[in-house]
């Protein structure tokens, strides 16, 4: 058992993937879209030869320089004389790999730094590398503008680089695969990200004596006793309603229950690509979320209220039940602690289904895309590059700071590619856990691993007060998060969609077909509108363009 535990955490984690960042399991519609790629390997016929001492780390023989198109964070924060093109991160794996990368452009913030890879893509004046958007990819792929990487990703991935892929259910890779050839490195995002979870109370719980729910009838029990005992609100939740990808104060676990997924594309019976907000399943849900605000379980201001006023209702002890994410307890939770060690916040994994399952969406793998100017001729060194940034996030590798507090973070690596696992938080609670009892040393932990461990370890002994006042629980917080979607892994349905991509259609008439999905269901959910006004909406969306962008996915995933 002991050496099985290890061999997972020697893919590690690290903290500095921790925010914003699952094994498959049970899955409906869970499908290797790769044809059994799920390796973390392409196949294709190699051009390329790799020294047999390089495991993918070794230094290139002659430095070589790469011109990357440089997506800025306004957080990073420099020191003595440090930039952003020229910083220890940077000169460290110059240094590792002696590769040169120099910025030929960059931009701060996500809004920027689109406007200037569109205005690059239309002109085709590409640099060496740079990230896109899905969309952008298929666009410089169709114009033959980027380079081919299969062959240089067979023969230079590190085993850890494609291990990291393979967690992905063979998703990522095929993603980035036209008619047999990956033109483009995808991003790994942890799974975890797209997982609701209920948080409840847990002092208050305990005073009133109620046990862990199960059921969405169970929840509403909860809410009732603590509007009628502490004056709490309903279900603290915002307008947003479902959001794939940031469960904050959203409904998704509620339409999950009824089998729904808005806002993703699934299978049908018939084994065709369908949006899921209009499948009958989403009408079913629909209502009875509707009579869940009716009966005041449901916060009935939620659709005038942002995440920020969310936050304050939790935080001031207003609400004590909502749908987060797996670091809520970390932020804004855990603020509350510096002032009250009373407080407790117990995490499930609910409601369950009939069938004692609890259903869930994956959000998509791979958002961001590294594509390659087609005439580069270093192939090597990106595919080198990319290998280092995922040991680095793994933990397996540190990076000397300057100093012992200088200011560290995945988004100062040369490519703004986060290189995580899927199930990188799912190994979080493993590892501690295995720690925990007894069925792996410490010094069997990546550091990233080590220090949530740590965290863990000094709210026992000094308490979660001290903890959060001396910003030593962070890691304490994320391992608890993690660990209530571990624990729930036996009943846990993970659904993914069966497609991630983008039509093309969707640039012209996805913003209609979202403003009318979204007035029209927060109107039903508030009783403005009868739930027949849901088979109106069906038609109008299809109508408008839902038809068209329906067949073009259709097509998309029928060429794969």
């Amino acid at each position: 058992m002991k050496n099985k535990i290890v061999a997972i955490l020697l893919t590690g984690t690290v903290i500095m993937s921790m925010i914003g960042c699952g094994a498959s399991n049970n899955s409906e519609q869970a499908q290797d879209k790769s044809g059994g790629n799920d390796t973390g390997v392409i196949k294709t016929e190699q051009s390329y030869v790799r020294d047999e001492d390089d495991d993918g780390f070794k230094p290139l023989k002659e430095k070589v320089t790469i011109s990357i198109g440089k997506s800025e964070n306004s957080s990073d924060s420099y020191e003595n004389g440090d930039t952003s093109g020229d910083n220890y991160v940077l000169r460290w794996f110059e240094e590792q790999l002696n590769i040169d990368y120099e910025y030929a452009w960059s931009a701060v913030g996500a809004d920027a730094y689109n406007q200037k890879s569109a205005l690059v893509i239309s002109t085709g004046d590409l640099p060496d590398v740079m990230t896109v958007t899905e969309p952008q990819m298929r666009q410089l792929v169709k114009a033959g503008l980027v380079a081919d990487l299969t062959d240089a990703y067979n023969t230079y991935a590190s085993e850890q680089l494609k291990e990291a892929y393979a967690t992905t259910n063979g998703i990522a890779l095929d993603s980035a695969t036209f008619d047999g050839k990956l033109m483009a490195m995808p991003n790994i995002n942890p799974g975890a990200d797209g997982i609701p979870l209920l948080y409840i109370r847990g002092d208050w719980m305990e005073e009133l004596g109620i046990r862990e729910p199960k059921t969405l009838d169970d929840i509403c029990h909860i809410v009732k006793l603590f509007q009628e005992k502490k004056g709490s609100i309903g279900l603290v939740a915002s307008k947003s309603i479902v959001s794939v990808g940031n469960n904050m104060y959203g409904l998704d676990a509620l339409f999950a229950l009824y089998h729904s997924f808005p806002e993703m594309w699934v299978t049908d019976d018939n084994g065709n690509v369908m949006y899921g907000s209009i499948k009958p399943e989403t009408k079913t849900a629909l209502e009875n979320i509707a009579k869940l605000v009716a009966d005041g379980i449901i916060d009935k201001d939620f659709a005038v209220k942002d995440s920020d006023q969310c936050n304050e209702l939790v935080t001031s002890g207003k609400g004590g039940i909502f749908f987060g994410s797996w670091w809520n307890l970390q932020w804004p939770l855990s603020d509350m602690w510096k002032t009250d060690d009373s407080v407790k916040w117990n995490i499930y994994a609910v409601p369950l289904d009939d069938n004692g399952i609890y259903n869930v969406h994956m959000m998509n793998p791979s958002t961001t895309y590294l594509v390659v100017r087609k005439d580069y001729q270093n192939l090597e060194a990106v595919i080198k590059t990319l290998n280092m940034q995922r040991r680095v996030d793994s933990g397996d590798l540190e990076i000397p700071k300057p100093k012992e507090d200088s200011y560290s973070s995945w988004t100062m690596f040369p490519f703004a590619v986060l290189m995580t696992t899927y199930d990188d938080k799912e190994k979080i609670a493993i590892g501690v856990n295995s720690v925990i009892n007894g069925e792996a040393s410490y010094d069997d932990l990546t550091k990233g691993l080590q220090s949530m461990y740590d965290s863990w370890e000094y709210v026992q002994e000094n308490g979660i007060q001290q903890a959060a006042q001396q910003t030593q629980a962070n890691g304490y917080c994320w391992y608890r998060g993690a660990d209530a979607i571990v624990q729930a892994e036996e009943h846990m349905n993970r659904v993914y969609a069966s497609t991630y991509a983008k039509a093309e259609t969707m640039d012209k008439k996805w913003a209609t077909l979202e403003k009318l999905e979204d007035e029209t269901f927060l109107q039903i959910i508030l009783g403005e509108k009868s739930i027949d006004e849901f088979d109106k909406f069906v038609e109008q969306w299809k109508s408008l363009g839902g038809d068209e962008i329906t067949a073009e996915l259709q097509e998309m995933v029928s060429s794969k």
